[in-house]
């Protein structure tokens, strides 16, 4: 510890220098094709830059639909040696009603404060996730590490059953920084 004492002034005065200031986390993230829903999709398109999934059902579907399950695959791209960690998060953040009235399309638990979604990690070890509510967090993602993060949505098939060829159904995460939208049209 370095610093020095003026008795008569302020008292001990630190001349340790501060941390070095860090950017802020990069993460490369992607939907990958293993995501799924419950039922028997018409198509399912994923954009070109991996931040866009589209499920067209028939209306049959849409009206029963009840899960969808997606696989996401998160890189951190952060500059460091491999034993430096940065913090995650991923967080559901928008949900579509279809009445305006708190018909969501995603069921929520937890006496109605928070969506039905269960975040994991596929591989053991580090990272580790910790879901809070509706989102989850990674303090020990070390630079460099890849893994496949899942997120497990429960939908309100009583609600999906409202949405039609002119109201779609939106979901919209944040995931590492970077906004992921899953579209479900009939």
């Amino acid at each position: 510890m370095g610093g020095i004492y003026l008795a008569d002034q302020a008292g001990w005065i630190d001349l340790t220098p501060p941390d070095e200031p860090r950017a802020q986390p990069v993460w490369a993230v992607s939907f990958l094709a293993t995501s799924d829903t419950d039922r028997t999709e018409a198509s399912e398109t994923i954009s070109n830059d991996g931040h866009t999934i589209t499920y067209v059902l028939t209306d049959a579907n849409m009206d029963g639909l009840g899960d969808v399950e997606l696989d996401i695959r998160v890189l951190n791209q952060n500059s460091g040696t491999a034993a430096d960690s940065w913090p995650f998060r991923a967080d559901l953040t928008f949900v579509t009603d279809v009445t305006g009235a708190g018909n969501n399309i995603v069921n929520t638990t937890g006496f109605d404060n928070r969506y039905d979604i269960t975040w994991s990690l596929t591989e053991s070890g580090e990272p580790t996730l910790q879901q809070i509510s509706s989102y989850a967090v990674s303090n020990d993602w070390k630079t460099g590490k890849s893994d496949q993060l899942n997120a497990d949505i429960r939908m309100a098939p009583t609600a999906t059953d409202d949405l039609t060829n002119a109201l779609s159904g939106k979901l919209i995460f944040v995931i590492g920084g970077i906004t992921m939208t899953v579209h479900l049209a009939e």
